[in-house]
């Protein structure tokens, strides 16, 4: 083997490493954008990466809004993050924070 194939070997190597990791970034703001717009929510993809950006469990969120948005409770994804961010040491999973989030909801809606 020369010299030349080897470092030709190793960038072709590095650089599917990275489509790799590219491709892996991009399936994981996708498919939770896309279960929550066949669920009939709303989102954007930048909702998605700014989750994910400040260390939110994107998929824990975005099942518990679904859930809301399935129970026909008027929340934003925004709404439900902040709940979780605000408790996120006491939550154990997307029943929790729904549950949370509705019992807020509760609260903020005058009766």
């Amino acid at each position: 083997m020369d010299p030349k194939s080897f470092v030709y070997g190793i960038f072709a190597g590095l650089i599917l490493a990275v489509i790799l990791y590219g491709l892996s970034s991009f399936f994981s703001i996708f498919r939770p954008w896309l279960q929550v717009m066949l669920s009939g929510g709303k989102a954007s993809v930048f909702q998605i990466l700014g989750m994910r950006l400040r260390g939110s469990n994107v998929k824990l969120v975005t099942e518990a809004y679904i859930m809301l948005v399935q129970r026909g409770q008027k929340v934003s994804l925004s709404q439900v993050e902040s709940q979780y961010i605000a408790r996120k040491q006491t939550i154990m999973s997307s029943h929790d924070l729904m549950q949370l989030v509705e019992q807020n909801q509760g609260m903020s809606t005058p009766g």
